[in-house]
């Protein structure tokens, strides 16, 4: 079902990059027909293929949101939290044991001039 939704999501983003991308063809079209030198339809050129790129740009960011979007849906789908949980290590019903102190049971080396070695 998941990889569904995330087919729909690109399709619906393909065909708004698509729209843009004409958009921005039309708009390059009715720039250069109404530029007087040579420079003015390279300027519109130029503006057309940035309209575009950004466009085929929002494309790829909105479908590597979708990606995103899927994998987190998946994880939290399996009980892989942002706590570092792998799946139903806990007994059902049991409390998960307290975590330790901070510093309880940490290991410091003796400072310098103690007398070791």
């Amino acid at each position: 079902m998941q990889h569904a939704k995330g087919k729909v999501k690109d399709g619906v983003s393909a065909a708004k990059a698509k729209t843009k991308v004409a958009q921005a063809k039309a708009e390059e079209k009715a720039e250069t027909a109404t530029a007087r030198s040579h420079a003015e339809r390279e300027l519109a050129h130029e503006r057309g293929k940035a309209k575009v790129a950004a466009a085929k740009m929002e494309l790829h960011q909105d479908k590597a949101l979708h990606r995103e979007e899927a994998i987190e849906h998946r994880l939290h789908k399996h009980g892989h939290g942002l706590a570092g949980g792998y799946g139903h290590h806990n007994k059902h019903g049991a409390a998960a044991a307290p975590a330790p102190a901070p510093g309880a049971g940490a290991y410091y080396p003796p400072t310098a001039g103690t007398g070791h070695y």
